[in-house]
């Protein structure tokens, strides 16, 4: 998975970012409560420093109002309140007697009128509980939406009061002045907004400075980190991370180039061993593959890629019944089923045998091994299909089989010719005396003796020609490999028609020789040349055997090689069986006619005496076989 680099984060998911509006919301959950608290103190304050003001100027006018009163003169009461409401931010002064009743105001509609002690929230403020009122008491109070600051001081009533109030009462009045706070909530604000700014001038020059710092200190050795991270992933283990600070980010770039010198090393070690095994895999002639649960090619050696014209990483993910179809029978579809699929079922090793065409057009055996492999917890990943060419084995098998079949034939046929040679051996000496005698024997008239001499004469012959037979028998029954002699190939073509001609006759062929005089001599095994000739005799005799034919044996030199031509005229083959009749037991002839070996081991001997065997044929016009041997190779061996 592919690391994203700086320019690809979210710009709010960015570190720097994050950080800066942590400092943030830490400056405002902890300036909030504290530029609350501030507001209140400068209200508190300002309301404290109008409280003070109006004390004084209320003091100002009681006493003028003792003293106009004793020196009664009133009317210089009702002056003073009016010149005192014309000062700024005073609204209105008025004097209440103690009855609540406005006696003298600045404004003369409130004259006269009386407040309620219980409803009025000036009176309330004082009243409330029945409780004795303060000497002064300061409210802040609403009218046609705005705040006015109301001071309320008693005008106590003192022995000098009493010749005009009664004396029982503690007061003679109260004394009420009203200030606008809106010039004052002005200038209150004014200040608030001023602090407010230098606040937010504060707030930001740290976040610029707190963003630089980040910026210096974090940001820039964090992205040489991430940034050298995002080129190891690529694939540039030679990237190293520069980070000149000596702090905790120095150590990660130091221990992120630790990590990668150590990354490289160890992938240097394993693509050395990944490449040493590929190279193993590689030597081995058989075919290697490794699949997935889903028979999926996970890896391959050379020798399968071979099969299928493609290199490991192109057959790397396909699934092997796609590769196995496009060019050879999957095994699930032949009989005994998918080794692999069963590996995966049962966890043990499976074998089994499939067929497929090769490069050559012959049906190659192949034998697969299907191992299991296990993760640590013993679970089987994967399976290891090992398929092996069985075909020359098989063939050396059937070789052998033959070989043996062969033998056993030769030492019953040597058996069988030194039991027929003794009586013949017995007649033939039989045969001399009575010769011998029949001219010494008297009383048998001439003609008698004639007509004797004559059959003792034919079955001399007989005998000579089973003693033959016999012979020529033992010369063919004798097992291959003996002693190389010099060879006639012209005498071996005869002594073969020989031992055939009985079969010969009875099928009706007719037989036509056309050897090459003087022919050259092979130096090599008789016995194995023999088996040729008679293979290739033998399969023309079959061929004709029905309605008989011709059957035409040649002998010629070609380029310093010698030819040997056997053709018949019988029922020939089909093209599309001609590239497999040298395949081992591979025959067209019916049930318990035939092996399927002759040729095939024709083929064998022909290819070990260094020659090629080639064949012409259609369909009910014969079959015409070509050999061609060289001299200087005979009987060669692999």
């Amino acid at each position: 998975m592919r690391m994203e680099s700086d320019h690809r984060i979210p710009f709010r998911h960015r570190l720097t970012v994050r950080l800066t509006a942590a400092v943030i919301l830490a400056l405002l959950l902890i300036g909030t409560p504290f530029a609350l608290a501030f507001h209140r103190l400068l209200r508190t304050q300002q309301l404290g420093a109008l409280e003070e003001a109006t004390n004084g100027m209320s003091r100002v006018v009681v006493d003028g109002l003792r003293s106009a009163m004793v020196a009664g003169e009133p009317h210089l009461l009702d002056e003073a309140v009016r010149n005192l409401s014309k000062q700024q931010e005073v609204e209105r002064v008025m004097l209440l007697d103690h009855q609540g009743r406005v006696r003298v105001s600045s404004d003369r509609v409130f004259e006269g009128r009386v407040l309620d002690r219980e409803r009025d929230e000036t009176c309330v403020v004082c009243h409330r509980g029945g409780a004795k009122p303060p000497t002064t008491r300061t409210v802040v109070t609403r009218e046609s939406g705005r705040r006015t600051f109301r001071a309320m001081s008693t005008i106590p009533n003192e022995p000098q009061c009493h010749r005009c109030h009664d004396a029982t009462a503690s007061i003679n009045g109260i004394l009420l002045m009203d200030l606008a706070l809106s010039s004052a909530d002005r200038r209150f604000f004014a200040d608030i907004g001023g602090t407010l700014a230098l606040g937010t001038v504060m707030v930001l020059l740290t976040i610029a400075v707190l963003v630089w710092l980040l910026r210096r200190m974090v940001h820039s050795p964090l992205q040489a980190v991430v940034s050298t991270s995002q080129r190891i992933v690529e694939g540039e283990l030679d990237a190293r991370a520069f980070v000149p600070a000596s702090g905790e980010f120095g150590q990660l770039a130091s221990q992120v180039n630790r990590m990668t010198d150590y990354l490289a090393a160890s992938l240097r070690t394993v693509e050395t061993q990944r490449r040493e095994l590929q190279e193993i895999l590689d030597a081995v002639d058989d075919e290697i593959v490794v699949l997935d649960p889903e028979r999926r090619i996970v890896a391959a050696n050379k020798a399968f890629t071979a099969k299928f014209d493609a290199s490991d990483a192109g057959l790397t993910g396909s699934p092997c019944r796609q590769v196995s179809v496009s060019n050879a029978p999957c095994a699930a579809e032949q009989s005994g089923g998918c080794p692999v699929q069963r590996v995966f079922e049962t966890g043990r090793l499976n074998k089994g045998i499939v067929s497929r065409p090769g490069s050559d057009g012959k049906e190659h055996t192949i034998e697969i091994h299907a191992s299991p492999l296990r993760d640590p917890d013993g679970a089987v990943t994967r399976a290891v299909e090992v398929r092996r060419d069985i075909s020359e084995r098989r063939q050396m098998e059937a070789i052998l089989a033959h070989s043996e079949h062969l033998a056993s034939l030769g030492l019953l046929a040597s058996g069988l010719s030194h039991e027929i040679n003794n009586p013949l051996g017995a007649i033939a000496t039989s045969v001399d005396g009575l010769r011998r005698r029949l001219s010494r024997e008297p009383g048998i008239s001439g003609e008698a003796a004639q007509n004797l001499e004559k059959v003792l004469v034919r079955i001399a012959h007989e005998v000579r020609r089973g003693r033959a037979i016999t012979h020529r028998l033992l010369k063919v029954a004798r097992p291959p490999g003996g002693t190389r002699s010099v060879l006639d190939v012209n005498h071996v073509v005869q002594e073969i028609l020989a031992l055939l001609s009985h079969d010969i006759r009875r099928s009706g062929i007719v037989t036509r020789l056309e050897l090459a005089e003087k022919l050259p001599t092979l130096l090599g095994d008789e016995a194995r040349l023999g088996q040729v000739v008679m293979n290739l005799t033998l399969n023309a005799i079959q061929a004709m055997a029905r309605n008989g034919g011709e059957l035409r044996i040649a002998t010629t030199v070609e380029d310093g090689a010698i030819r040997l031509e056997v053709e018949d005229t019988g029922c020939g083959v089909a093209p599309e069986l001609l590239k497999r009749i040298f395949e081992p037991f591979f025959t067209t002839k019916p049930v318990g006619k035939g092996t399927g070996l002759g040729l095939f081991i024709t083929h064998q001997i022909v290819t070990d005496l260094g020659g090629t065997i080639n064949v012409r044929s259609r369909p009910d016009q014969g079959a015409a076989f070509s050999v061609r041997i060289p001299r200087d190779d005979g009987d060669r061996r692999p």
